[in-house]
């Protein structure tokens, strides 16, 4: 039975990466997500500064990474694009409000899947900020609730 047991645990401790996810976050303005690992492989969609993805593999030389987002999309992206800074990206369309709490007032208002560099987290409330596309548009910083995001903290 020890034998057994030792087994399982010595599994376990072999395996345990494969279990673990490892995040990131993309450091480009945009960013070309690929049908394969390439230049010249086909556009699947496009991923903005802050998006935050899961890294699922990579290839050979370890320049292209295959990432997949919130939505369980995936795709190819440079390895070069890419950062281990925290963000999260809306699940569903939501207000970010000045305060941590549902009674603070709203800053900005944001579409599902909008990504965020994250901040800091009190209670129930994380604090993020964008980087919009046009200066013009004016930075969204602020709270919201922590159950609206995806992503991952700075690891």
């Amino acid at each position: 039975m020890k034998k057994i047991v030792s087994i399982f645990v010595l599994f376990l401790l072999v395996s345990a990466p494969a279990f673990a996810q490892k995040y990131a976050s993309v450091k480009a303005k945009r960013a070309n997500i690929r049908t394969c690992a390439g230049t010249k492989c086909a556009i699947k969609w496009y991923a903005w500064k802050y998006t935050p993805v899961i890294m699922v593999k990579t290839n050979e030389t370890k320049d292209w990474v295959l990432v997949k987002d919130f939505e369980g999309f995936n795709g190819w992206i440079s390895a070069d694009l890419l950062s281990p800074a925290g963000s999260m990206a809306a699940k569903v369309d939501l207000n970010v409000r000045k305060g941590p709490g549902a009674s603070s007032e709203v800053v900005c208002t944001v579409e599902k899947g909008y990504p965020f560099k994250y901040i800091s987290k009190k209670g129930a409330w994380v604090q993020v900020q964008d980087d919009p596309a046009k200066k013009a548009e004016g930075v969204c910083k602020g709270w919201v609730y922590a159950k609206n995001l995806w992503g991952f903290f700075k690891q």
